[in-house]
């Protein structure tokens, strides 16, 4: 069964002051209890997501996923289901690596959303924590891919979602402490990738930057918000309702 592969992802490093992938995977399901009242989840999905959370990373070391790594996720949903598990825990150990490149599906579950925002978060407070935040153009772990996967998700999903208390959450279950200043720097990372997505959508830099020092931390509430002060702001008499709400408030 696919659960029969967790002993051999204690073999498999994630990074030396991280642990393994083994560590990871438990992380990531106490992470997703965490989570499951900012997304609104219900019991039985809490334990959809911690049970895939716990397989999501098995097939990493099937024949198959370490002979073609484009395999991972969709392997493991094929597995899961011949082990007998449901079928809500296969698609949302499928769905945690969406969206998988640029133009991709997000996740269709709670679950599968819930896993993956988890994997991420772990992912970027754990690397911030240990002082590996990506420099440059240097960024061997992938962590704007994983930004950017938090932001996209949240955004397509719709979902109110507080990204400072979610690192907040992921703090707490690292081997390493994440200080104060990590953490803000994570978030900032975290938002200036939702900036360059709303950049790319063609909303105006100054509406964007206006919007995220405000609410940066919550990337659906931050994008509905550029896009209706993105309306305002080409309205004719912008320019004389500007100075007088400025005065009232």
């Amino acid at each position: 069964s696919l659960a029969d592969y967790l002993p051999q992802l204690d073999t498999l490093m994630f990074q030396k002051d991280l642990g393994s992938v083994l560590d990871k995977t438990q992380r990531i399901r106490e992470l997703v209890a965490d989570l499951a009242p900012q997304l609104g989840m219900n019991a039985e999905q809490v334990l959809v997501g911690q049970r895939a959370a716990e397989l999501c990373k098995a097939d990493l070391v099937t024949q198959m996923v370490v002979e073609m790594t484009s395999l991972q996720g969709t392997m493991g949903r094929y597995y899961a289901l011949n082990s007998g598990e449901p079928s809500p825990v296969a698609d949302a150990i499928f769905e945690h690596y969406l969206p998988r490149s640029a133009g991709d599906q997000a996740p269709k579950s709670l679950p599968g959303l819930a896993v993956g925002l988890a994997d991420r978060l772990d992912s970027l407070a754990g690397l911030f924590a240990v002082g590996l935040a990506p420099s440059g153009t240097k960024d061997p772990f992938g962590q704007r891919r994983a930004a950017l996967g938090v932001v996209g998700n949240l955004m397509e999903w719709r979902q109110d979602f507080d990204l400072r208390e979610a690192l907040q959450a992921a703090a707490t279950r690292l081997p390493r402490e994440l200080t104060l200043e990590d953490l803000e720097n994570c978030l900032t990372f975290i938002v200036e990738r939702q900036r360059n997505l709303l950049l790319e959508l063609g909303e105006p830099f100054d509406v964007i930057d206006a919007v995220l020092s405000a609410q940066g931390h919550n990337p659906y509430r931050a994008s509905q918000a550029v896009a209706a002060l993105s309306v305002w702001v080409k309205k004719p008499d912008w320019d004389t309702i500007l100075p007088a709400y400025a005065r009232c408030v």
